[in-house]
């Protein structure tokens, strides 16, 4: 098939006015590893990464935080260092860690529950700058590969070496699907022409709106309810917002409770999830037919 003939998910969802709203990747503990190979489908998995450290980096359990993996890359690497980069997500206390490595193996040396209590045995190891991811595998879904690499050099000509191509972040029919750390934004549907506000917008500490996922510390009710707080009371501040509370209702709909991270602006709300009829695919296989889910402010 060519490309003219093919489906692609992400044009499906624009066509059909998929929300991006409380769609972020919910992850609190994140581990970023240099990697020159392919991305397969299952990168992490297929990679030719030593058993010992894939069966390391995945024991590392700390209670309450949820693990991801991501291999990430350049087209060019220039050095002859690996880089592993650690982000914890926390809602109001956000960090992020850099090593260089000289072998994978180094990763079993590091301490890695202490980092991700906030303690690491190497302080110097907190990486100051912002990191930038673009979603760019294609063989976990073509649209990654067709969307992707014009926002990685777009992005390149604004943070030059802060970005990074990476492996499967989420969200398919999103794309082309961006993580930014160490508060965790996750974008979606940009375009080369309109990334650079949304990163100078988070390089200012604030979020934009328009192609705002989400943070990856919240569960999507919680996204949800950040989304109609910051449009209600026009904080884009970063954290901005503080969680209280969210309460289950019932399977879609859910009582959140948020403020200011100073303590103003206090609001409940009930947030709803409602799920369209027809059904879309989310992959460019075609192969995973989904309903539309949307949330919404209710009562």
């Amino acid at each position: 098939m060519s490309q003219e003939e093919r489906v692609f998910c992400s044009d499906i969802a624009r066509e059909n006015h998929v929300p991006l709203m409380a769609t972020a990747t919910r992850g609190d503990l994140w581990f970023l590893i240099e990697y020159g190979g392919r991305f397969e489908g299952k990168a992490f998995e297929a990679s030719t990464i030593p058993d010992e450290v894939k069966a390391y980096l995945k024991e590392v359990q700390v209670p309450g935080l949820k693990t991801r993996i991501l291999l990430i890359r350049k087209p060019d690497p220039h050095d002859s260092v690996l880089h592993l980069f650690v982000g914890l997500t926390d809602p109001q206390n956000p960090k992020l860690y850099q090593y260089q490595l000289d072998s994978y193996t180094d990763i079993l040396d590091i301490d890695l529950v202490k980092v991700a209590e906030g303690e690491p045995e190497d302080a110097s190891a907190l990486r100051e700058d912002p990191l930038f991811l673009v979603c760019t595998n294609g063989r976990r879904d073509f649209c990654c590969a067709r969307r992707g690499p014009a926002i990685f050099n777009a992005l390149t000509k604004i943070v030059g070496d802060a970005v990074w191509q990476s492996s499967h972040i989420g969200g398919h029919n999103k794309a082309p699907n961006t993580l930014f750390f160490p508060y965790g934004v996750e974008s979606g549907y940009t375009t080369p022409e309109v990334i650079g506000d949304f990163v100078h917008e988070f390089q200012e500490h604030r979020v934009n709106l328009e192609y705002y996922r989400g943070r990856v510390c919240y569960d999507a009710p919680a996204q949800a309810a950040e989304h109609f707080w910051r449009q209600e009371t026009g904080i884009m501040d970063l954290p901005g917002m503080q969680l209280v509370s969210v309460e289950t209702v019932s399977d879609n709909e859910w009582q959140v409770e948020v403020q200011g991270t100073d303590g103003t602006n206090r609001q409940q709300m009930r947030i709803q999830r409602r799920e369209s009829e027809p059904q879309i695919p989310i992959t460019c296989a075609l192969d995973k037919l989904r309903p539309i889910s949307s949330y919404h402010r209710v009562g």
